[in-house]
């Protein structure tokens, strides 16, 4: 995959994970399980307008991040802006994802429904068969961006996933921090919310951008190759969409499958192999890693928040269907 393209993936994933990590729930309801603050903090996700500064650490890197949500006439408008290192921001207007980059006076154009723009590791996708392939339990009441908050661990049972240890706020649910950890226990990523702001507090105009500044590249994505196939998947995994865009490069298609297991995600990207310089291999950044081999002049990439192994063993196991 190309690093313009996979920098534009990241930065949408990233600014998708964030937008759906913050709203608030306004009902009542006693929590008794893990699984009850977690359903309440997934309804939470989706509710209310705010602010946020929020700091994101991965690999002994720590970038600061100011993160907008507001709902106006039914709408839903999203703003995640980089305020240190190299600008960058992605502002989602209902069905409509965009990635800026101001350095290349670029803009990467996603349209997409809203139920296929969820890249959240704080929000399940689903929840069926989750008890098999994780332990929930409740860890200790605790302080995090000065209130009271519940910690949440979300244990693995098997090699092919990582642990996440979520803090909820024990008033309104909102999750105020995460932590992504390996089977040793290390942290991976994590996200601390700071210097929030909810509802009537949060100042939101929808921005118009001159298009004349920009060089706009649009993924609009297309009928996705049902040739290629999934060999195996570890316990618990599932085919979650298909789709094709072209390369933001060369222009040619890239099908894209998208594989979950409810909370990690895994995108299996298939197109064909022009890039004669690239090596095949792995590598890691934070909590993702990344898969690469060629099969039948075609270049499969294999990335995800999941262990190498578990890239691994996907790439390894992608195949052409034969008529």
């Amino acid at each position: 995959m190309a690093a313009v393209d996979m920098h534009a993936s990241r930065w949408c994933a990233i600014g998708l994970w964030l937008c759906y990590s913050m709203a608030l729930w306004a009902g009542e309801t006693v929590m008794r399980s893990p699984q009850d603050w977690l359903k309440a903090m997934t309804e939470a996700m989706q509710k209310r307008d705010y602010q946020a500064t929020v700091v994101y650490s991965h690999d002994n890197r720590i970038r600061t991040l100011a993160l907008t949500h507001v709902i106006r006439d039914g709408v839903v408008y999203e703003v995640l802006q980089a305020l240190d290192g190299v600008q960058r921001k992605v502002v989602r207007a209902a069905d409509k994802v965009s990635c800026y980059f101001p350095d290349r006076g670029l803009v990467v154009v996603e349209t997409r429904p809203q139920e296929q723009s969820l890249f959240n590791s704080a929000l399940p996708r689903y929840w069926e068969g989750q008890d098999a392939i994780y332990r929930f339990r409740l860890g200790e009441r605790d302080r995090a961006a000065g209130r009271e908050a519940q910690e949440i661990m979300i244990e693995p049972l098997d090699r092919y996933r990582y642990g996440r240890r979520i803090w909820v706020d024990a008033d309104t649910f909102l999750p105020l921090k995460f932590e992504l950890f390996d089977r040793q226990g290390k942290v991976m990523e994590s996200l601390v919310v700071t210097d929030l702001k909810i509802g009537e507090a949060v100042k939101f105009v929808p921005e118009e951008s001159d298009p004349r500044r920009w060089q706009m590249l649009d993924r609009r994505e297309e009928g996705a190759d049902r040739r290629w196939q999934i060999g195996r998947l570890p316990e618990g995994f599932h085919e979650v969409r298909r789709s094709r865009h072209l390369d933001l490069t060369d222009g040619r298609p890239v099908d894209h499958i998208l594989i979950s297991d409810g909370w990690a995600s895994v995108s299996v990207y298939v197109k064909p192999d022009g890039d004669k310089e690239f090596d095949p291999g792995s590598f890691r950044l934070g909590a993702v890693n990344l898969y690469s081999r060629r099969l039948d002049g075609h270049l499969i990439t294999v990335l995800g928040d999941v262990p190498a192994e578990t890239v691994r063993l996907i790439g390894e196991g992608v195949h052409q269907s034969r008529p």
